[in-house]
């Protein structure tokens, strides 16, 4: 049998059951693909139910409020996935009469959308030859063609992607881009391949050698670097807390946080102008992002001043219309956990 033939008779036995597996519908699998971009499956399953109940529609996602959308993002991280998403949204509301592109050209004018994304939504839901190359479908074929270079750079990636679609069987292009996502997360890992259950072992030069776990080579690792916050708990008489939306440019940005600065820059704070008196520190915080490692000093404060639209009082405890990021989620859990250590500041 063909590596095709193999792979895809594997896959009809052995796919897992998703939500978004039942539909052809491409908003669907739109919402789907982003939401699994570095997320696990089992994590995104509720996500993404919850997600479509709230915008069953592109009309529905393009006319929700952004606070509404980052809500029922809260807790997926990479919310400039969430933020781009609806701005997809709107563009094909605007420019495509709500319908998703179904051309490779067009469909990569939609923000959020990349070569992979756009792939698996046009061979997923409307049957389109087109690869979708990610990091499973990397490691697959570094090791079924031990590929001794890496692929962090444009170059490999065209040639991968040239290699995958000659190998798509136009009559299945959907699933066969899928049996390679799924062979890749279920048996060849990236480490502890299960070798010895692989359906396209035949196939494979890394198992010929007997060292599949050398590849695919790595290229330069992307250092972690460590920022140093300090994040203020602000209570007012009644225990709640205070947030403040954030409405720089970054990761957090639209979302709600715990004021905070960068520790080395004591003198700026993102309640520049306000009477924020720093407290003592009552502990350390750790989150780790993609790149960055937060390490976040949490400070007892006490703060005077009016309130504004970009700030609320929230219970810690029933916060249920903020958007809130996981990292700061983990000081209010901590807050909740310790509310005696936090009364002696409260708003004057």
């Amino acid at each position: 049998m063909s590596f095709q033939e193999d792979l895809l008779a594997w896959f009809d036995q052995s796919a897992r059951e998703m939500p978004w597996r039942d539909s052809r519908d491409p908003y669907a699998i739109w919402v789907s693909e982003i939401m699994l971009q570095q997320t696990q499956v089992a994590t995104v399953v509720p996500y993404f139910e919850r997600f479509m109940h709230a915008f069953p529609t592109v009309f529905a996602l393009a006319a929700a409020p952004q606070e509404k959308v980052l809500k029922r993002w809260e807790g997926l991280g990479y919310y400039s996935r969430a933020r781009n998403l609806q701005r997809g949204a709107q563009l094909v509301v605007s420019a495509y009469g709500g319908k998703i592109p179904r051309s490779l050209e067009e469909i990569l004018k939609v923000p959020g959308i990349g070569p992979y994304s756009a792939g698996a939504i046009l061979s997923i839901a409307f049957g389109l030859p087109v690869p979708a190359i990610d990091g499973n479908v990397i490691r697959v074929f570094s090791r079924l063609d031990t590929l001794r270079h890496a692929f962090d750079s444009a170059q490999p990636r065209r040639a991968l992607s040239e290699r995958v679609a000659a190998l798509i069987p136009p009559e299945r292009a959907g699933d066969f881009n899928q049996a390679l996502m799924e062979l890749g997360a279920l048996v060849c890992k990236p480490r502890q391949p299960l070798c010895t259950d692989c359906p396209v072992q035949v196939h494979c030069q890394a198992y010929a050698e007997g060292q599949p776990e050398q590849y695919p080579y790595k290229g330069k690792k992307t250092q972690v670097k460590t920022l140093l916050l300090d994040v203020a708990v602000i209570q007012d008489g009644q225990g709640r807390v205070l947030l403040q939306q954030q409405t720089q440019k970054g990761i957090f940005k639209g979302l709600w946080c715990l004021p905070w600065r960068v520790a080395e820059a004591a003198a700026e704070s993102q309640l520049a102008g306000q009477s924020l008196c720093w407290g003592e520190s009552m502990t350390v915080i750790e989150h780790v992002l993609t790149h960055r490692r937060l390490q976040m000093q949490v400070r007892s404060a006490r703060w005077q001043g009016a309130n504004g639209p970009d700030l609320v009082w929230v219970n810690a405890a029933q916060n249920q219309d903020y958007a809130v990021p996981v990292a700061h989620q983990k000081i209010l859990d901590f807050v909740r956990a310790h509310p005696l250590l936090f009364e002696m500041y409260t708003q004057a």
